[in-house]
């Protein structure tokens, strides 16, 4: 995989993308939903960590803490997903234009967070077996589904474990209690799961077996 070709492209589309966003504002009169960029922000900051993983010569003890620092910020990617929620307050006249926009940014988010994904598989398949590393890429796609779950619906971030780390960690372990029992947050979990995974799994095999369309 070109990965300097593939950054330069995320580079050129979230370029595009916050275009489309700025002119909302700037051609058709309206607010513009500049929470899109911000968050746009924070899903390259998973991806750009990530970059670091493809070194093979990375040793475990280098691993760990930027995994640790990795997978804090890896919600933020896919989160962007979750913002199509924002379409029904949008105006009927833009709803168009407002799909568009949030789809854009959704999608560009899927591809930093599925290709950083992949550059973390690819250390684990040379550090462990095909087996533990697919299970591993499971459960990060689990763990980050409760992560986006804490951000669309608790309203938590990334940085507020550095902020507010007691409150947060606090109702983190609140949450984790009762998670089993929650009707909604357990759904939305298992649910966002799949769909994670089944997006990696597809660019997984577009780039590692080069299906030819």
């Amino acid at each position: 995989m070109k990965t300097r070709k593939i950054t330069q492209i995320l580079i050129v589309v979230s370029i595009i993308a916050v275009v489309f966003d700025l002119a909302r504002l700037d051609l058709l009169g309206m607010t513009t939903p500049l929470y899109l960029i911000w968050n746009l922000f924070l899903a390259w900051i998973p991806y750009i960590i990530s970059l670091y993983f493809i070194k093979k010569d990375t040793s475990i003890n280098s691993f760990i803490p930027l995994f640790i620092l990795w997978i804090l910020f890896f919600p933020n990617a896919p989160y962007l997903v979750t913002d199509v929620i924002h379409i029904a307050s949008s105006p009927e006249s833009l709803m168009w234009f407002d799909s568009l926009l949030f789809f854009f940014f959704g999608w560009i988010g899927l591809l930093l967070g599925m290709i950083s994904l992949f550059h973390i598989h690819q250390y684990l398949k040379n550090h462990f077996s095909i087996l533990i590393s697919e299970i591993i890429i499971f459960a990060i796609c689990f763990v980050s589904s409760f992560g986006v779950y804490l951000g669309r619906f608790e309203r938590w971030n990334s940085w507020d474990l550095f902020l507010d780390p007691f409150n947060f960690i606090k109702q983190l372990f609140n949450i984790s209690a009762d998670f089993i029992y929650m009707g909604t947050p357990l759904i939305f979990v298992i649910v966002f799961s799949i769909f994670m995974y089944s997006v990696y799994k597809t660019v997984y095999t577009l780039i590692v077996e080069k299906v030819e369309l």
